[in-house]
């Protein structure tokens, strides 16, 4: 997958994740014996930013991942609970880091070796933060969600047309131009295609720009929300996390508000280097230490 589809993978992941934790469905789901009390701790809760870690996978079970298994995309994702602004952080998978027990490696390999609670704890050592939470994501959700809401309403600029037998997963792409409700699979060929485009990573960048915001205006929509149980299943299919229920609600409260414009995207300053013949992401510590404090994500000295 290229960095800029799990990009919008980030995206589309938050936009769901700010759904589901505004329907009041959760509460079956949860067995809330007293739901006064329990609203009660979630709109009182002072705490005005909640942040976590999107983790990307390829798997067939996100419930049980095998060994082996490595995370293609983590992305720090921190939102303000009040005025609904979002900063995601790309995580370069290359990072050398020292992973605990085995050493200096790249940061993806911490997956491997113990999972998400080894990666987040990888990155909170990494990066001196104290991130809590995680969100593990198989990228079969967004072609599932765009199906469960009937499809979304888009303008194809162009005819896309691309056949790559050796792309990772392979890409065959047949779109025709002009405004029209793609399904999940049109979805994936309209969010990966670039090769038309004159500027090409620009182009894709605004087509996945144009499918978010036309997602999340499909989200509001009150049919949408009789969904929501389907919507609720997916995000419980394709995901696996440790993040409480009350911190989902949370984040859902304010879901009316929430605008695409509100999102900015970072990366973590560094460089690409080589290591015993290993090429290797090389942070920055100067400019990453002063990135996560001016976006409230490290404190002290």
């Amino acid at each position: 997958m290229g960095r800029f589809f799990k990009a919008f993978f980030a995206t589309l992941l938050i936009l769901i994740v700010v759904f589901v934790g505004s329907i009041g469905y959760f509460l079956l789901k949860n067995h809330i014996e007293n739901p006064s009390d329990f609203f009660n701790e979630v709109f009182n809760d002072s705490t005005k930013r909640e942040t976590f870690i999107v983790m990307g996978v390829d798997v067939k079970d996100v419930k049980n991942i095998e060994n082996g298994t490595r995370s293609d995309t983590m992305m720090i994702v921190s939102i303000d609970t009040g005025t609904g602004k979002t900063d995601i952080i790309s995580v370069p998978r290359d990072t050398y880091a020292k992973i605990e027990g085995h050493g200096r490696q790249k940061l993806n390999h911490s997956f491997n070796f113990g999972g998400p609670e080894l990666t987040l704890k990888t990155i909170n050592d990494t990066l001196g933060t104290n991130i809590k939470n995680y969100v593990v994501v198989d990228y079969g959700f967004v072609k599932k969600v765009t199906d469960v809401v009937d499809g979304v309403e888009v303008d194809v600029p162009m005819d896309m047309k691309y056949n790559d037998e050796y792309s990772d997963p392979p890409l065959h792409i047949d779109l025709k131009k002009g405004v029209q409700t793609l399904n999940g699979e049109e979805a994936i060929q309209f969010l990966r295609f670039r090769k038309g485009y004159v500027n090409q990573d620009l182009g894709r960048v605004e087509a996945q720009q144009q499918f978010a915001g036309a997602f999340l205006s499909k989200l509001k929509e009150p049919k949408t929300w009789l969904k929501a149980p389907l919507l609720l299943q997916a995000y419980e299919q394709y995901t696996d996390t440790n993040m409480p229920f009350s911190t989902v609600m949370k984040l859902g409260k304010n879901v009316g508000g929430f605008r695409m414009e509100n999102i900015e995207k970072h990366t973590l300053p560094g460089r690409a280097g080589y290591k015993n013949k290993i090429s290797y992401f090389f942070l920055d510590e100067k400019a990453t230490d002063k990135l996560l404090r001016e976006l409230d994500l490290k404190q002290g000295e």
